[in-house]
Parts: C-alpha cells; structure tokens; sequence
C-alpha cells in the first residue's frame, strides 16, 4: 500500500494511478510474504518490478508496526526488505532510536549500518554514538570510534560517557571496550585499553558501588560490594564491611532458582569485633540477659522451598546469630532485607525446616522449629522438635454433616525447666443450617484430649514437681446464626456509579467446662483453657461501591507510569465497621464484670489511594481504651511524569502515619516491645505499656531532589526509638544519584551517617531507601 501526498510530484502520483490494480495486488502479495505491512509517504515516488521495489525522495516516512523510519532519500526492495536511506535518517522504534546520514536496513532482521549515527535504547536509557555503527540481531551493537553514556542530557555535556576505538555491545548488556577512555563532564579521567561493563540495570556480573559512612560508635565505615551473575538462575553478591572504630567484616548472598519447583537463598556474614574499645557501652537495654559482645559475630539467614513430583513439599527458614546484640548493632549490606529489619524489633529468631502434602480435603505437616531468644537466657527457651499435625474434613453420606479432626503432636526441649512430648487430638462434628430464607447458621461439637509425657519434670522452682504422665479432657460447644441485608444505591456519577450498604448482624456461643489443669506444665496457650460460657454480638457494616467503566485520567505517552491501574467497572469495597462484645454468662451469676471489651474495627478505602483504619478494645465499665490502633496511609494518585532508572523516583509521594496505644492491665506486659526497655522501677508500673506513633514518608521536593523519612515514637517515655531521614538527588541529565541518610537510635544509643553514589545503568546498586 503506498499514500502520497499533494506534492509538486503531483505528475509521479497521477501515473500511479494507472497502474493501481496491479501495483495493490504486488503489494499485498509481499505482505503476506513478509507478514507485515509496509506504509511509505513522499513527496515523489517510483516504483519499479510491479511493485517489488520503491524509490522515494524528500520527506520520506516508512511505517512497518511500530516503527517509524524518516529519510531525504529512501530505496526499498520489498522481496529482501532491505532497505537504503540517505540524508537526516532517523527510525524510531519503542524499544530503541536511530539517527545518521546514511543507513543500510534489513526491516525483516532490524539489522544494518549507519554511519555518522546516534543510537538510544529505551532500556537502561543508553545512547552511543559513532563514526560507524552496526546493529546485530537483537540488541547488539558495534561501534567504531564512539562512545557510550545513560546520560540524558538536553544540553552540554554528558555527565559521564566512555569513549573507544571499538565497543562492542551484546545481547546480555554487556560492553567491550579496546581503546577507551573514561571521561567526567568531558575531561578524560582514567585510560582504559581493554574494559568491560554490565551496562544493563538488570543482573549483571561487577562491582557495585561501594557505600560510605559514620557514626559516633562504630567510625568511618566503608563497604563494597561485587555482584556475581553466575547463571540466568543463578547470582550471588559478596563484600567487605570496614568500620574504623568497631569492626571487619566479610558477607555474602547466594540465590538460585533450580527449577519451576525449586529455589534458595542463603545469606552469610562473618565480623571481628577487634577494632572496637569499650564494648559494653554499646548496649542499650540492660534487662537483656546476655549482654556479651563476643569478638568474632556471625550471622545466617536462609530459605528454600521445594516441591517434589509426588506433590510433597520441602521447606526451610533459617535465622541464627552468634549474640543477642547483633542485629541492633550492626547494620551491613546484608542485613537491610525486609526479614532482617522486622527481626530487628523481635524477641526471637526463628528457624524451620518441614514437609507439607496437601489432598483434596487432608493436609499433612512435619516442621522442626528452633528459637533464639534475644532478651532472655536460651537455656529456657522451648524447641518444637518436631511438630507433627494431621487436619482434614469430611462430608458424611448426603447430609450436611461435616466430620473435621485435627492431630497435632510435639515434642518440647530445653535445657532448662520442664520439657516433654504433648498430643493435642481434637475431632469435630460440624452442621451448617438455614433458618427461615435469610438466616444462616451453624453448630459444631468437638471433643479434645490432650496427653503429656514429660522428661524433665521440674518447671519452676516456685511450682514444684508435675506428674509425668498426665492428660486432659475437654468439649467444645459453638454455634451461630447470622442474616445479611443489603440495599443499594444508584448515584450514576462519572466516577461512582453505584453503591451497596450490607449490614451483618451475627449472635454466637462458645461453651467450654471447667477442668483442672493446674499439674501439668505451660508450654503454650494449649496448655491452659479457661471455663467459658459466651455470648458473642457483632454487627458488620459493609460499603461497596461500583466505578465507571472508562479508566479516569489515563495517559497516553507510554513513558508515563500509573500509580494505581483503574479496572474498568471495578467493584470494590470502600470500607467496613465491625463491632463485637461478649456477655460472660458465669461472671453475671457470680455478680462480676460480664461485659467483654467493646472491640471496634474500622477500614475505610474511599480512594485505591487512601486507606483508614481504627482498631480498639473500649472497656464497657469504666469506658476506657484498653487498646488501640489507628492507620492512614495517603499514596499521591497523580501519574509519574517520566520513566527513570532510579527505584525510588519511580516511587509515587506517600505518607503512612499510624498510633498504637496499649494500656497497662495483667497481661498488658506480655505486648511489650523487644526493643523497648523493661519498666523495672515500681513507680513506672501504672504507667502503659505502649504508646507508639510511627511515621514513614517519601516526598518528591522536585523531579531531581527526593525526601524519605521514618521515625518512632515512645509517647510513653516522650523519646524517639529511631529516627532516620535522608534525601536523594538525581542528576539533571538522569544518569547517576547521591544519597545521604542520618539515623538516630536509642538501643543501642548510636548516631550514623551514611553516603551512597550510584552511575544508574552502570553497575548500581539502585536499592529502595528504607525499605
């Protein structure tokens, strides 16, 4: 198919006229031929062999898919799709941009020569230039003295760009340099006779840029870093930690991904803690048992996960330190992952290792779980080795009737304090019913036995000696009945179109006898059940709403990001309150308290971009709070501008605020914070146990400069618990950042400084700040 346009070639276009039928029929016999279509516009055109080739002068534009090819001069033969261009060539592909004076194309393999050119890849925002340039099957390139920058700089001078007499560019994202030289604002710095680079933001096999730093305990601190592509499965990352006044250290990250049904990581590090001087000064919380600094400190975190063809699954989670101080006191390149942060304000780490076979309603599982307790002795700790459960469910016959068991065995250890094997049995019969068309309940009846055998009898000094064999009975009694009722509403708005209200009123009971469970041991909560004899009211109020079908303010430039991706018709729920309160049947014969706390539980998600939430516990007698938690989250809806190298300027701006409040009663202590310190002093013990307002924000101040924040607050003791902030800047030509973060933490007491630079695309690190 060719278009013309009203040209002084307007005779050209008048012959072609007569020879349209024939020309059109040529023209789609080589499109089938090649499988695409082929546009060209000119000024003046020729065609030659029915067809088969084109000659097009001033103003060409050849369009074939996405590509857009624009020339003074252009010849194409469409047999060989080879093609010739002359004069301010330009082609414009998604994936890539090409400019020069001459190019040679073949538009079937996209493979050619340009001479005098330029070349931009979308990916990684790669220019090279060239006296020659020749592009390869795929992304590959050669280049003849050019050079070679992810800068993306309207004006000047590259920030920074590696010249060479030849640079060959391969499919991998990786670059040969012979004869080049590196240069910063175009001052040659470094001479390069024979250079490779992983140019691609992907993994790539190199040196990472090193991290720099201070703080007013450990001293300078410095870190490198060297990634290792070792397969396309396969990578591992290793370093050195230096820090002047505290430590040197070695890490190390191996990942691989063995197949579709397997995969593992492991994480390693080692430090020697001989450049440190008054060690003890360092612990923050004296209630910690071990408050020993070895000299030498390692940490391990690992992990796979494994599925075999008969459908058993294999599984391991492993953390485990040399102290109990580590984690608080050393923050390296290895230890920022999501696990490692959380563990950080943990009273234990975990360790596991298990198999799992699920059938269609059975489920088996073996786990083995091991403890490290960071405030207390770990002589006292109990060890699940191994945990065995077996769950399922059953539909008897054609009734309604569902039969439900539950086995669970496990063996307690500890070197310290009563330890044993424990069986937990629990069958259930469950039956589903209707009242009348709109109300809906259940009953179930379970039975539960649970038998020790104890090896080590003695549990606490105060407690004296248990038997060693020993069990208990006991049966459960549940039942409910719920309606649901709904309305909506049409409001028929461009944005809301219509929106239900469901409310869910619910009445539940739970009876559970008194026994006597005094002479054995606690393990767990297993271990001790109270008589219970409940009454349950909840009511739940639901908001859904339905939205537009057209998708509201949808760009159209493909390098423009959505924060939020609208669905067209989305129905989604806009927010629920639930509240719940027991009556205790047992405390209102005996003239007790028989009101439970009022638990209140709010989500509001008006916006796919702001979430509210408001958990509390409001004890009906004095009308206190006994418990509370309170969240809003903002993320900026607006579309990012532009698509950058950087994780974090692809970051949209977002505030996260939240409160937790916990008021000191008999059991408030068990939710204290690991972190925090133990009120020992008498004179703190009516004060609450928790009071925490977090804070965790990321700010774009303009398209080069960022601001994130996180910080903790104890209201309690009117002191903050960490306090970090930093800030972010991306060049103006896109093409490196710099980064400074200040962290300020209480346990241990210890303020640092900390230095990240990055050449985006070339060997980054490119990680999220605090997250």
């Amino acid at each position: 198919m060719v278009r013309h346009k009203y040209t002084p070639g307007l005779l050209l276009t008048v012959l072609l006229f007569h020879v349209a039928p024939l020309f059109a029929q040529t023209v789609q016999q080589s499109a089938q031929k090649s499988g695409e279509e082929i546009h060209v516009t000119a000024d003046s055109l020729k065609v030659e062999e029915k067809g088969a080739k084109i000659e097009a002068k001033g103003n060409v534009e050849l369009r074939r898919q996405e590509m857009i090819l624009k020339a003074d001069e252009l010849r194409l033969n469409r047999e060989t799709q080879q093609t010739e261009a002359k004069g301010k060539v330009s082609v414009d592909d998604p994936k890539w941009k090409m400019k020069g004076e001459a190019l040679q194309f073949n538009l079937e393999q996209e493979t050619g020569t340009i001479d005098q050119g330029e070349i931009f890849l979308e990916t990684g925002h790669l220019s090279m230039s060239g006296k020659r340039l020749q592009k390869l099957p795929g992304q590959a390139y050669h280049i003849e003295e050019g050079f070679f920058t992810t800068c993306l700089c309207d004006s000047g001078p590259p920030t920074w760009k590696v010249s060479a007499d030849e640079i060959d560019l391969r499919r991998e994202g990786e670059a040969i340099l012979r004869g080049g030289t590196f240069y910063i604002m175009d001052v040659p710095v470094l001479y390069l006779p024979y250079a490779y680079f992983p140019l691609r933001t992907e993994r790539q096999t190199g040196f990472l840029f090193p991290r720099f730093g201070s703080s007013n305990r450990e001293g300078f601190k410095f870190e490198q870093p060297f990634f290792w592509a070792i397969s396309k499965s396969s990578d591992a990352t290793f370093g050195v930690d230096v820090e002047s006044r505290a430590r040197v250290g070695l890490f190390g990250e191996l990942r691989t991904i063995l197949s579709r049904d397997a995969r593992g990581e492991i994480d390693l590090s080692y430090f020697n803690e001989g450049l440190r001087k008054n060690e003890s000064r360092t612990v923050g919380d004296r209630t910690i048992a071990d408050q020993d600094i070895p000299k030498n400190r390692w940490s391990v975190f690992a992990t796979h996960r494994q599925t075999s063809p008969l459908g058993w699954k294999t599984y391991s989670d492993i953390s485990a330190f040399s102290d109990d101080l580590f984690l608080r006191d050393i923050d390296a390149f290895i230890l920022t992952s999501p696990r490692a942060l959380e563990l950080r304000i943990n009273r234990y780490a975990s360790s596991r290792f298990g198999l799992l076979q699920n059938w269609s309603d059975m489920q088996l599982q073996g786990e083995w779980a091991f403890y490290q307790d960071f405030i207390q002795q770990d002589k006292r700790t109990l060890q699940k080795t191994p945990q065995i459960l077996f769950k399922g469910r059953r539909v008897l016959g054609e009734t309604p009737l569902e039969f439900r068991w539950r086995a669970e065995g496990v063996n307690y250890l500890r070197r310290e304090g009563a330890d044993g094997l424990r069986l937990d049995l629990r069958p259930e019969l469950f039956l589903p019913f209707q009242v009348f068309p709109y109300f809906l309940g259940s009953w179930d009846v379970a039975l539960r036995e649970t038998a020790y055998h104890l090896y080590d009898r003695n549990h606490d000094q105060d407690e004296g000696v248990f038997d060693r064999n020993h069990g208990r009975q006991l049966v459960e009694l549940r039942g409910k009945v719920g309606t649901s009722l709904g309305r909506v509403y049409n409001l028929d708005g461009s944005y809301l179109q219509k929106m239900k209200h469901v409310l869910e009123p619910e009445v539940s009971y739970l009876f559970i006898p008194r026994v006597r469970d005094r002479d054995i041991p606690i393990f767990d909560g297993t271990d001790r059940i109270n008589r219970r004899n409940l009454l349950t009211f909840a009511l739940t109020n639901r908001l859904w709403g339905k939205f537009s079908q057209e998708p509201l303010g949808v760009p159209e430039d493909r390098d423009v990001e959505m924060v939020t991706s609208p669905t067209p018709g989305d129905i989604r729920e806009m927010g629920n309150l639930r509240l719940a309160l027991s009556y205790d049947i047992d405390k209102e014969r005996k003239g007790g308290d028989s009101l439970s706390d009022l638990d209140m539980n709010l989500r509001l998600t008006p916006m796919d971009y702001l979430a509210l939430g408001f958990d509390t516990g409001l004890n009906p007698g004095p009308w206190q709070v006994s418990q509370a938690a309170v969240l809003f989250s903002l993320l900026d809806p607006r579309p990012l501008a532009r698509r950058v190298l950087d994780r974090d300027f692809m970051r949209p701006n977002q505030l996260d605020l939240s409160y937790r409040f916990i008021r000191r009663d008999s059991l408030a202590e068990l939710a204290d914070n690991a972190n925090l310190t133990t009120l020992s002093d008498e004179r703190l013990l009516s004060r609450n146990i928790l009071g925490q307002l977090s804070a965790n924000a990321l700010f774009h101040v303009t398209d080069h400069l960022l601001f994130v924040y996180n910080a903790n607050y104890n209201a309690r003791d009117g002191r903050f618990t960490s306090n970090k902030g930093g800030i972010k800047i991306l060049s103006q030509c896109e093409c490196w950042t710099l980064s400074f973060t200040l962290n300020r933490s209480t346990n241990p007491d210890k303020t640092s400084f900390k230095f990240t630079f990055d050449l985006l695309g070339l060997s980054s690190q490119n990680r999220e700040m605090f997250k």
